[in-house]
């Protein structure tokens, strides 16, 4: 069994450990191969964002620990054709969530930032109607509608981490960059334009 896992290429390697109860073999294969790679990210992640590295080394191991717990890897979700390098980016997503649950624990008193989308769609909206819930839910839809693949990726990701921070980390950028095949720097513009459709979207909106 341990000399048929050296064997194992790096998706079927996750995708059995994803797939079987009696892991402990592949699980601990899975985090020799992967786990200094995931340490230098977390590393260069406390460093942006000015986090003790222990923080991060600790992040990195958790990485490991939910993906085995939840088991949600499947192959289809690797996009580009470096196998090792789309897992490697699948667990830096699952990093950078544990980064951000991190960042909401150490920063609850921090002041929140507003996006764009806030006064529009509320996160609490106590007092509000049938009407005016269906009617901002029909708003979201239309405004989503107008944006292509990668504009809904990129506002979905800039809402996502607006609350905790003023500006997209550079590590997200980055991710993001490589999801999209697109240059880091393309982010701002893509952004840009999709902000531009959804004002555009509000005013036929309203006027309709």
């Amino acid at each position: 069994m341990k000399s048929g896992l050296i064997n194992l290429s790096d998706s079927h390697l996750l995708e059995a450990l994803c797939t079987s109860d009696d892991d402990h073999l592949l699980y601990n294969e899975f985090v020799k191969r992967f786990l200094p790679d995931v340490q230098s990210e977390c590393e260069k992640v406390c460093k942006s964002r000015k986090i003790d590295s222990h923080a991060g080394m600790q992040i990195a191991h958790e990485t490991f620990e939910r993906v085995r717990k939840y088991k949600s890897f499947k192959k289809d979700l690797v996009k580009i054709p470096d196998e090792r390098k789309g897992i490697l980016i699948y667990l830096n997503r699952v990093s950078l969530s544990l980064f951000n649950d991190f960042h909401k624990r150490c920063q609850s008193k921090e002041i929140h930032h507003k996006s764009y989308f806030d006064d529009i769609i509320p996160a609490e909206i106590p007092s509000a109607s049938a009407n005016d819930l269906k009617r901002k839910k029909d708003l979201a839809v239309l405004m989503l509608k107008k944006l292509n693949a990668k504009e809904q990726k990129v506002l979905l990701t800039d809402i996502e981490y607006k609350r905790q921070h003023k500006y997209l980390p550079d590590d997200v950028l980055d991710i993001l960059a490589i999801e999209l095949n697109v240059k880091s720097g393309s982010i701002r513009k893509i952004r840009e334009r999709a902000i531009q459709k959804i004002k555009k979207a509000i005013d036929e909106f309203n006027q309709g």
